[in-house]
């Protein structure tokens, strides 16, 4: 049985995350009694520092430069995970070519390609990029060559058989087939580029919000730092659940039975 959307809940879901949340905070404000605000900040001093990176115009800045290199991660790893995909399904030369390097990308942890960039590159932001990408690529590149692989080959055949040329065949019979699950793929790691970004920001790029933490770990602004780290905690749920509702929409505009009843109330239309 299917888990219900988020705007499906029923009333207990949401008087159990409050529930969960309060207690969070309890517990948060109990180990924050009697010690230092550079040790333990409490719920109230660390809503203060956010206020305060909101107010002063940090937060804004800063998130936009995460989200922006986060984003920019996100197109690129699209653009060659689909095509790594697509030369491994067409290709066994390619297949076997492209399998190594798929291992390697796999296998690679982010923090080590971090510190190798920062040893080859310095304070760069386009690690970032790199790194954020490098960790999406391969997760694309198998959703890729999994959905052109599971293509239906009648629907091939009825292309052919109603003589639609190979554009109108890519157009109307395998981008609609590959489509929901690259993109559900892509959104799937995009929600976490995020959280790679800033540990990527965190050692290797001058600003952003991993630098922006980096600066107040070394300052011992502790306050800063966990409303640094409330603010991306929240942005990230808020990314995720934009992805979640645009993979829904894309996933229901190309889903086959979806496509099949809006023709059936298009009367009169006939594809050529």
């Amino acid at each position: 049985m299917n888990a219900p959307s988020v705007a499906g809940r029923s009333p207990q879901y949401a008087v159990g995350a409050a529930l969960c949340v309060a207690v969070l905070l309890a517990i948060w404000h109990q180990l924050s009694l009697g010690r230092s605000p550079a040790v333990m900040p409490s719920p109230a001093q660390t809503l203060d520092a956010l206020w305060d990176i909101v107010t002063d115009g940090s937060l804004a800045t800063e998130l936009a430069l995460t989200l922006m290199r986060a984003a920019t991660a996100t197109v690129l790893a699209l653009s060659v995970g689909v095509l790594f995909g697509w030369a491994a399904t067409v290709s066994p030369f390619a297949d076997g070519v492209l399998a190594p390097i798929r291992a390697i990308l796999q296998g690679l942890p982010p923090i080590v390609l971090i510190v190798c960039l920062v040893l080859w590159m310095g304070s760069d932001p386009s690690i970032t990029i790199i790194v954020c990408a490098t960790v999406m690529v391969p997760i694309i590149a198998a959703a890729t060559a999994s959905a052109l692989r599971s293509i239906d080959p009648h629907l091939l055949e009825l292309g052919t058989g109603l003589q639609l040329s190979r554009a109108r065949r890519l157009v109307f019979i395998v981008v609609p087939s590959i489509l929901p699950p690259i993109v559900a793929a892509t959104g799937a790691v995009a929600s976490g580029s995020v959280r790679v970004a800033v540990m990527a920001e965190l050692l290797s790029a001058p600003d952003g919000v991993g630098a922006a933490i980096a600066q107040t770990r070394t300052l011992l602004q502790t306050p800063a730092l966990f409303a640094w780290t409330l603010a991306i905690i929240i942005c990230a749920l808020l990314v995720d659940l934009v992805i979640r509702f645009v993979v829904k929409r894309w996933t229901a505009l190309f889903s086959p039975s979806d496509r099949a009843a809006t023709g059936r109330t298009r009367k009169g239309t006939r594809t050529r």
